[in-house]
């Protein structure tokens, strides 16, 4: 037998993890389904690997992707294709060959007699979400109706997350074209005057010499500058692989000038349009807000928003325990407060993400209302400084030459 290191969901959303010795890891989960618990993750460890030594399960695939595979199975299954041979189909995909050598795990899981929900939660590759959705489906025989609303989501975190992307593309083009140019005028041009003032004897403008103090570190240090930024940015991706400092630095995020208020309230859009769909699917509340608080982006609330489901098994109300994290956008508040006292918690919810997303778009516009004229600012403020200089050396140049 061989150790696995396994995750898994209670009735009441509680996440639990250990360590259980099976065959395999399907073995695994049907010690866990007997138990009573919703397996998530199960990994083999390795002889003498620490037990936490787990950690890295399959990165996901992107919500895109994701959104695209959802909605092409829910209209198989609603053409009457039986399950298994919708997956086989979907694995002859073209393009895509994580989501089609996924569907053929899928498919594998199946015909082992798995229903679709457990075969997802036996891949890390898909969203708790996803489990939960499809859990529900295939409870109340409305499957091909959550598979179609668990692609909306998708495609909604989609179509936020490429407005984002979208939009830093010019600022990003601006600053890397602008330090470009200031850089081959620092290396190549500011050098070439150097020469005039060594013939002439004559001490050169305090401004140029500190324009060629700034070349001549460029040229001496930009290459060995360049490798050590470039490890910093490794490195700091490996460690935001780990859990403990994943949660860190998007905590950071969280308090950075100008990004925060959009990081927090694209995180609040997608938690709400994900537990108001779990919750219109008669998912139970504390289970959904572990499922949700699994879907949101930003480590460091999703922490905080999964020991939310803890408060509601307690007895507490979800906008008070939501209240009491600090995590979510500060005007969250009213419209679950109406869900709640009116039965109509999901519609409120979905209603909250859909304020969201508007939000997002007029927070996107307004940051790049002042990125873009704050960098071109800068920029210009250097490119004349540098060219200031540069005719105050031509200047004096010409004045010695006068003299």
């Amino acid at each position: 037998m061989n150790s696995f290191r396994y995750k898994a969901l209670t009735a009441s959303g509680e996440l639990r993890e250990g360590v259980q010795e099976a065959d395999s890891r399907n073995a695994v989960f049907r010690s866990l389904r007997r138990q009573g618990f919703w397996p998530v993750n199960a990994v083999e460890l390795k002889p003498g690997a620490p037990a936490r030594a787990l950690a890295n399960s399959p990165r996901r695939f992107p919500a895109k992707d994701l959104a695209g595979f959802f909605h092409e199975l829910a209209m198989l299954i609603g053409s009457g294709i039986a399950l298994d041979r919708a997956l086989a189909l979907l694995s002859a995909r073209r393009g895509q060959r994580g989501v089609a050598a996924a569907s053929l795990r899928l498919q594998a899981r199946v015909r082992d007699g798995a229903s679709l929900a457990q075969a997802l939660a036996a891949d890390p590759a898909f969203p708790k979400i996803a489990v939960g959705l499809v859990r529900a489906g295939e409870a109340s025989g409305s499957l091909e109706a959550e598979l179609l609303r668990l692609s909306e989501i998708m495609a909604k975190a989609a179509a936020i997350r490429g407005e984002i992307v979208s939009a830093l593309i010019y600022p990003v083009i601006l600053l890397a074209t602008a330090g470009l140019a200031i850089a081959v005028i620092m290396v190549v041009v500011v050098p070439e005057f150097v020469p005039m003032f060594d013939d002439s004897g004559r001490v050169p403008p305090f401004a140029f010499r500190v324009l060629v103090g700034i070349s001549q570190a460029l040229q001496d240090w930009g290459g060995p500058a360049l490798l050590v930024a470039g490890a910093l940015v490794v490195g700091l991706r490996w460690l935001t692989r780990r859990p403990r400092y994943r949660r860190a630095w998007d905590g950071l995020k969280l308090r950075l000038p100008l990004w925060n208020g959009l990081a927090r309230e694209v995180e609040t859009g997608r938690f709400c349009r994900t537990l108001g769909t779990l919750v219109k699917a008669d998912v139970a509340l504390p289970l959904a807000v572990t499922l949700a608080a699994d879907a949101v982006g930003n480590a460091a609330m999703a922490h905080a928003l999964a020991g939310v489901a803890k408060g509601l098994r307690e007895g507490s109300r979800l906008v008070d325990r939501l209240a009491a994290t600090k995590q979510l956008a500060p005007d969250v508040s009213g419209l679950l407060l109406v869900g709640e006292e009116s039965g109509r918690l999901g519609d409120m919810l979905l209603r909250q993400a859909e304020l969201s997303e508007s939000k997002i778009r007029v927070r996107i516009a307004r940051l790049l209302a002042i990125m873009v004229p704050a960098i071109t600012l800068a920029l210009g403020v250097v490119v004349a400084g540098i060219v200031t200089s540069l005719l105050v050396a031509i200047l004096s140049i010409n004045n010695l030459a006068l003299h």
